[in-house]
């Protein structure tokens, strides 16, 4: 419509996410303890493990697991691409972060480095799967009970995603869920630590016992954020204003409207965990996570059909580096996450023929000047920060968006179209 594409993104929402949060943040937050029990033992179920406790946020999750399993100073062996916040959960809950690089392919980290790295000192191994692929989890689960080391796994972006049939979250002493604005279930706020572990269980709900409800102002301005986002996607708006302007903003280098979508612009370091994030979820959000999980496989396949779309077109482009393609249920494509040498200039040619894309946000923390007292080089780290593109895979993106987008990109780089891409 006026020759606006469809969005890089559309939040996992509906009309109805709203009115039952809302109505509790008038009312204020009710203690039904059997809404969280409820979605509590669903989790159980749908995982495989024996626990889950409702958390405020991931961040939160990975704080609180940090600071019941690990030593104040010992190193906790992590991924430098990630939000910087992960990298503050890890100081605040009293660690020393000790980066590893990547593999070249994945965004994840290397299993060769964690062996080559971890020891008696390290007091714990934390793993992300990142745009909900897997990492090789197996090779560094035995890697860590090799040492005795706890496993720790951020599955922010990866809720439902399998290796061997076993949920990401279950593979190591504890795993951490995100049901935020932007993830696969969301509940605006919200997440999951999921353990096998009996003490680690009674510590974790000793810890959120002792916390308050998330305050109204909090919960408000994640759902009124979040309702701006759906209106301003919507077809009609966003093909009248919300292209042009953000479109306008990257191509003319304007920082305070791109600041408006880019997470992590201004990276800040945290040497205390912020009293906001030491909350409880509210049983709206609760009972809003249990509405949608019967509906996460379904888009599980339909953002793998626009992957497998993806590869079809591109693979043959040597410019480029794409996601491994896995049909499995190892990789979820929360984005379809590409490397290119000049993404800028890539993304620049992109919106000039009127295609909508997302440059990462992600940072190599590990060359970060806030974090340089834990300087250490990661060369695939830091390439692929500098070269990281999203292209949309969201269950409501068509595929005639995605033909559009392989046939600009085959442009960009003179390869010629190569006919049908399903």
């Amino acid at each position: 419509m006026f020759g606006a594409p469809q969005p890089r993104f559309r939040i996992y929402t509906q009309p109805a996410s709203y009115s039952g949060v809302l109505g509790e943040v008038l009312a204020g937050p009710a203690a039904e303890e059997s809404s969280f029990e409820q979605l509590e033992q669903e989790i159980s179920r749908r995982t495989g493990a024996k626990y889950a406790v409702c958390i405020p946020t991931a961040r939160t999750g990975i704080y609180l697991t940090l600071a019941a399993l690990i030593k104040p100073g010992q190193k906790v062996l992590l991924s430098p691409l990630t939000i910087v916040d992960v990298i503050n959960m890890v100081i605040c809950a009293g660690g020393v972060p000790v980066f590893l690089d990547l593999e070249a392919n994945t965004c994840n980290l290397a299993a060769a480095e964690v062996e080559r790295h971890i020891d008696q000192d390290t007091g714990a191994v934390l793993v992300t799967h990142l745009h909900g692929l897997v990492c090789d989890i197996e090779r560094i689960r035995i890697a860590c009970e090799r040492v005795r080391v706890p496993l720790i796994e951020d599955a922010a972006q990866s809720f439902s995603a399998q290796a061997g049939g076993r949920w990401t979250g279950t593979f190591g002493r504890a795993g951490i869920f995100s049901f935020g604005m932007y993830k696969i279930v969301n509940a605006f706020y919200g997440g999951m630590i999921v353990t096998n572990d009996p003490d680690l269980h009674r510590r974790l709900r000793k810890r959120m016992g002792e916390f308050p409800f998330m305050t109204r102002g909090m919960l408000l301005h994640k759902a009124l954020f979040a309702l701006a986002t759906d209106l301003s996607t919507l077809p009609l708006p966003f093909s009248l204003f919300t292209y042009w302007f953000f479109r306008y903003g990257y191509l003319q280098g304007i920082e305070a409207i791109q600041d408006l979508v880019t997470v992590d612009r201004h990276p800040a370091r945290k040497e205390s965990m912020p009293a906001s994030l030491l909350c409880r979820m509210w049983s709206s959000q609760a009972r809003l996570i249990l509405k949608q999980l019967n509906g996460v496989e379904a888009n599980n396949q339909s953002r793998l059909r626009a992957a497998q779309r993806y590869d079809a077109g591109l693979r043959d482009i040597p410019e480029l580096i794409l996601p491994p393609l896995r049909t499995d249920g190892s990789h979820l494509y929360t984005y379809y996450a590409i490397r290119c040498p000049d993404r800028h200039r890539l993304m620049r040619y992109g919106l000039k023929r009127r295609r909508d894309w997302v440059v990462s946000h992600y940072h190599n923390c590990a060359s970060l000047q806030i974090f340089k007292d834990f300087f250490r080089s990661c060369p695939q780290a830091e390439a692929t920060a500098n070269e990281l593109l999203y292209l949309p895979s969201y269950p409501r993106y068509s595929n005639g968006e995605i033909d559009k987008n392989i046939e600009v990109i085959r442009e960009f780089f003179k390869h010629p179209p190569s006919g049908s891409y399903s």
